[in-house]
């Protein structure tokens, strides 16, 4: 998701899913990343092709905030993001 709004939608975010396969364990590990609080998430300049950003930029903080209070409902956070 990040790489979606840092990248302008250059490159595409997906939605995660987990595929059971019946005959082998399935082992999962949550690995949680935390920016520097006083950064902002936004598209970055250089890669803004059309003149026009597509996403806000907006702090860390409140990235976060609109991560956790949102529902796991698919790209529901990178439609809140979109100017």
């Amino acid at each position: 998701m990040y790489m979606h709004i840092m990248s302008n939608g250059e490159y595409k975010s997906i939605e995660h899913r987990a595929v059971v396969n019946p005959e082998r364990e399935r082992l999962s590990i949550a690995a949680l990343h935390y920016e520097n609080k006083n950064a902002k998430i936004g598209p970055l300049p250089d890669l803004v092709k059309t003149d026009k950003a597509l996403y806000k930029t907006i702090p860390v903080e409140d990235f976060l905030n609109l991560k956790l209070s949102g529902k796991l409902d698919g790209k529901h956070l990178l439609n809140q993001m979109k100017i």
